[in-house]
C-alpha cells in the first residue's frame, strides 16, 4: 500500500564513490533508514540509506541517520541558491532495489509499504535483500528478507502476519509447515 503523500524529486545523480543522491522536496517528517520509496511514473523502488547534511543550520528530523558532507561554494550568489534550495527540500542518499537507476527529476516517490492488510502475495523476484512481490493488477511491491524465512523462493506466496514474520503459504492462502 502506497501512501498518498508524494514526495517530488527536484534532482538526482550517481556519485560513484558514494550512491545515488537525491534531493526530494515536501518532507514534512523526515525519511528514516530503511524505509523503501517507490516511483509513481516508472514503479521502481529505492530504500532510504541517509539524509545528506550540509550544515548544522539544515532543519533534522528525529530517528534519521545522517551524513554530514562539506561542499566548497565559491561564489556569494551559489551560496545564496543552495541555501533557498536547501529550505525547500532535503537530500538523502537512496539504494535502488532490483535495478541501478536513479529517480527521475519532477518524478514523484512515495513511501511504499507492501503488506498492510492479509493477503497472499507471490514472490516474483529476489534482489539482494527483497523480494519482488506480485501484489495483483499488474502491481508490485517489495519485502525486506528479514521477514521472511530463509526457505523463500521465486514462485513462493507470503502472507501477512502482525507479528512481523510473515508466513510462507500455498498458492490457495494454506500455511506450509
Amino acid at each position: 500500500m502506497d501512501s498518498e503523500h508524494k514526495h517530488k524529486v527536484m534532482s538526482s545523480s550517481h556519485l560513484s564513490n558514494f550512491g545515488i543522491i537525491v534531493m526530494i522536496s515536501d518532507v514534512e517528517c523526515g525519511l528514516k533508514k530503511g524505509m523503501v520509496l517507490k516511483s509513481i511514473s516508472f514503479g521502481l523502488y529505492w530504500e532510504v540509506q541517509s539524509r545528506i547534511i550540509h550544515s548544522s543550520e539544515e532543519k533534522k528530523f528525529e530517528g534519521e541517520t545522517e551524513i554530514f558532507i562539506h561542499i566548497n561554494i565559491r561564489g556569494v550568489e551559489d551560496l545564496q541558491n543552495r541555501k533557498e534550495t536547501v529550505e525547500n527540500s532535503f537530500e538523502y542518499c537512496l539504494q535502488p532495489i532490483g535495478h541501478h537507476d536513479k529517480p527521475s527529476p519532477d518524478d514523484f516517490l512515495v513511501f511504499s509499504s507492501t503488506i498492510a492488510k492479509p493477503s497472499s502475495l507471490k514472490i516474483i523476484d529476489i534482489h539482494e535483500d527483497y523480494f519482488l512481490l506480485d501484489t495483483k493488477n499488474g502491481n508490485t511491491g517489495v519485502l525486506h528478507k528479514k521477514y521472511v524465512s530463509k526457505k523463500a523462493q521465486i514462485g513462493d506466496y507470503v502472507k501477512y502476519n502482525e507479528h512481523m514474520f510473515h508466513n510462507l503459504v500455498d498458492e490457495s492462502g494454506k500455511f506450509i509447515l
